[in-house]
């Protein structure tokens, strides 16, 4: 009786394990992003330019204050980490919200506008509720933090 008891307790635990995948999905990584100077890329090219180095990647609003306060410690993390590579995918309303939003923010790095928002395959796989977001995409191009919602000692830890 005991160990049947241990082993329900087991596998109760094991069933609220967190959803931590290790590699993007084809479609999310095939959902057409839009360019500062507004051309079509993927998050698949994105990568493919990117490769062999670790990204730090934010989902973001201009908008959004919390967004906003998060730049700060993003800041921080560029000039201790400046090998990464730095993507800021954006869920904007418009891109004409997100090009104005641009020009008050300071982090350096590549941006992008999700015209889909939460609705396309990229946040589905996500599963994006709120932002910011914070991931961690190892120089393999494997996912090796999928969700933080700060620069915490989550995101710093893992470098």
């Amino acid at each position: 009786m005991k160990y049947f008891l241990c082993f329900i307790v087991f596998l109760i635990l094991q069933s609220c394990a967190v959803f931590q995948p290790k590699s993007f999905t084809n479609e999310a990584l095939d959902e057409k992003l839009v360019t500062i100077t507004r051309d079509s890329i993927t998050l698949k090219e994105i990568f493919e330019n990117n490769k062999g180095k670790q990204q730090l990647i934010q989902v973001f609003a201009t908008y959004c204050p919390f967004s906003q306060r998060s730049f700060k410690d993003v800041i921080k993390f560029q000039k201790e980490n400046p090998s990464f590579k730095y993507v800021f995918l954006s869920v904007d309303h418009s891109y004409f919200d997100w090009k104005r939003g641009l020009e008050n923010i300071k982090v350096k790095g590549q941006h992008y506008y999700i015209p889909k928002k939460g609705k396309g395959k990229l946040a589905k796989f996500l599963k994006l509720k709120t932002i910011p977001r914070f991931m961690i995409v190892d120089k393999k191009g494997e996912i090796s933090l999928f969700k933080a919602s700060s620069v915490s000692k989550k995101v710093n830890n893992k470098y």
